[in-house]
Order: structure tokens, then C-alpha cells, then sequence
């Protein structure tokens, strides 16, 4: 500031003093006189970035969708991750509702084999009697059966175990119920004329099969024959086949013939001839 000329003041622009410092030799922040010094700390806090951040945020946001999607991939592997390792400790998740009215679930950890793998069946469950000859002897395989191998026993109707009985009764390993041929003899009404009933048991539970009755007949000579019968002219004739009671439960007719040639269905219109034998098939 200086005198004013003519009354008044005059102003001249003046610029603020700077101040300079040296710096200690050695560091690398020498400055010329007039410059400010910055210390080492302001200039790692506050660099020069002002373009380069610009240029950052520009790379940033173009490379936006490609992050997402590096997200999204990542999600992907975390999820079969997940899914693997269920599968290998092959434990899943139910969800079983617990009440019909109710938003609540029942949450029960089911081994994946115990879904998939483990289950009980019938193979024959229509199977409810069986006979057979004393002279040949029956094999008789459980109805039941199970995945993974399911144990298979066999009982009386009774509930009694099933017993090996040598050369006569015999359970093999695979479930099968052997009876063996016979003699007249050894016919015992317990083991050859009895109600039997298999079961299957393994994880997934159990199960019982329907009773089978399993009755032995002794194979012997047996004829069939057909008695006379008498009839007025014009008139019907009823001819049967005459079955010993000892195997009429096992024998069936299969066939008439007269004089060794088997009779046909007879037309709606016309008579047949008369039968004079009949054939029968059984055991």
C-alpha cells in the first residue's frame, strides 16, 4: 500500500507471500524457493488422480455386466457345489405338511437310497393254493420280495417258524419252500396239507404275504366212465363223466369220443351223436 495520490488512495494488486522451505538433504524433496513443500504423508493421501480416477470409473462401468455375470457364475458353482455334496452324503430334505390347515411343514432328512433304492414288493400276490403230487414234489417261491436284498422267511398259518424237515421239508437261502417227493408213508397232514405264508423284511419295513394252501395228492390209478342213460326218442340225453371222489378234485374232463373219435359242438339245429366215453385229464 502506498501513499494515495490527489486525495485518494491507490490500489495495487499484490500477491500474497509465499513461504519456502527446505527440506532435509537426502529425501528427495527439494523444492525451489516459492513452492509449497509437501510432506511424504500428504502426498501418498493425496495424489494428483483427478483424470485417472475419470478413467477408472469409465472401465468400471463398461466392465459392469461382466461382473455380474462373474456373480452369477459364481452362484451357479456354489448351488451344484451344494448339490454334490448332498448327493454324495445322499441325505436330502423333505417337507411333509403337518396339518392340512395349517402353513407349517415337517422337515425330516431322508437318506436318498431309502427313497430311490429301498422298497418291499409282492412278485405273486394272486397266488393262493397250490397242489401238487406226492411223486414229484413242489418248489415253491416266495411272493414277496425287497430292494436291497430283503430277508425272506417263511411260517405256518399259525405263525410258527418253518422248520427243515430232511428229505421232506427243505427252506433254501433264496426264500424258495422245497417239499420233496413222498412216499404214502411219510404223508404228514402238518407239512403236506397246511396253510403257509412268506414274509419280506428289510429297511424299508416289512411285509406279509397272503396265505397259500399247500396240499400234496398222491398220484394213483383212477378210471372215468359214463353211465347208460335212456331217453324216449326226440327227446334229451344227459351223459356224465363218472370221476373216482378220491381225485375228482383234481381231475378235469378234457375231451368225449365215441368209438375213438372226439365229438364236436353239435349245430343249433341238428342232434350230436350219442358219447360212449369220456376223456379226463388230471394228475
Amino acid at each position: 500500500m502506498t501513499v494515495p495520490r490527489r486525495g485518494g488512495y491507490e490500489r495495487r494488486d499484490q500477491s500474497l507471500p509465499r513461504f519456502s522451505a527446505l527440506a532435509s538433504p537426502g529425501l528427495g524433496l527439494e523444492r525451489s524457493p516459492g513452492s509449497i513443500v509437501t510432506t511424504p504423508a500428504r502426498s501418498l493421501a493425496w495424489p494428483n488422480t483427478a483424470q485417472c480416477t475419470r478413467r477408472d470409473c469409465k472401465t468400471f462401468l463398461r466392465n459392469i455386466p461382466a461382473i455380474y455375470g462373474m456373480w452369477l457364475v459364481t452362484l451357479l458353482l456354489l448351488y451344484s457345489f451344494q448339490e454334490a455334496i448332498a448327493l454324495i452324503t445322499g441325505v436330502t430334505e423333505v417337507q411333509i405338511p403337518a396339518d392340512s390347515a395349517a402353513d407349517t411343514c415337517i422337515s425330516l432328512r431322508v437318506h436318498s437310497e431309502d427313497v430311490v433304492s429301498t422298497r418291499l414288493y409282492f412278485v405273486n400276490a394272486s397266488l393262493q393254493r397250490v397242489t401238487f403230487s406226492s411223486s414229484v414234489g413242489v418248489s415253491l417261491p416266495c411272493p414277496a420280495g425287497g430292494a436291497p436284498h430283503a430277508v425272506l422267511r417263511w411260517y405256518l398259518a399259525t405263525g410258527d417258524d418253518i422248520y427243515d424237515v430232511p428229505h421232506i421239508r427243505h427252506v433254501h437261502a433264496n426264500g424258495t419252500l422245497q417239499l420233496y417227493p413222498f412216499s404214502p408213508s411219510a404223508f404228514n397232514s402238518f407239512i403236506h396239507d397246511n396253510d403257509y405264508f412268506c414274509t419280506a423284511e428289510n429297511q424299508a419295513g416289512k411285509i406279509r404275504s397272503p396265505s397259500i394252501r399247500v396240499k400234496a395228492v398222491f398220484r394213483e390209478p383212477y378210471t372215468v366212465r359214463v353211465a347208460d342213460q335212456r331217453s324216449m326218442r326226440g327227446n334229451v340225453a344227459v351223459f356224465k363223466c363218472l370221476i373216482p371222489s378220491a381225485v375228482q378234485e383234481y381231475v378235469s374232463v378234457v375231451s368225449w369220443e365215441k368209438d375213438t373219435v372226439s365229438i364236436v359242438p353239435v349245430k343249433s339245429d341238428g342232434f350230436g351223436p350219442v358219447p360212449t366215453l369220456c376223456t379226463a385229464l388230471g394228475l
